[in-house]
């Protein structure tokens, strides 16, 4: 049985600064993370060339929580 198998290579960094890509970093459906401890941020360029940012489960969960503390 053949193998199709499809090398993903994405774009990385470790900065601690809030280092989002620019649009001529990266192509339309490419991936670059930043796996820095403190930031730890995954970012993605739609079809439009806009770079979105892939929200962490964990931070809009503490959001919530956070939120739904303040309104009581």
């Amino acid at each position: 049985m053949a193998s199709n198998t499809i090398i993903i290579k994405n774009k990385s960094n470790s900065s601690a600064g809030n280092i989002k890509p620019s649009t001529g970093d990266l192509s339309n459906g490419e991936i670059a993370l930043n796996y820095h401890a403190d930031i730890s941020k995954m970012y993605f360029k739609d079809s439009a060339s806009i770079i979105r940012e892939v929200p962490d489960a964990n931070a809009v969960s503490d959001e919530a929580t956070a939120l739904a503390i303040a309104l009581g």
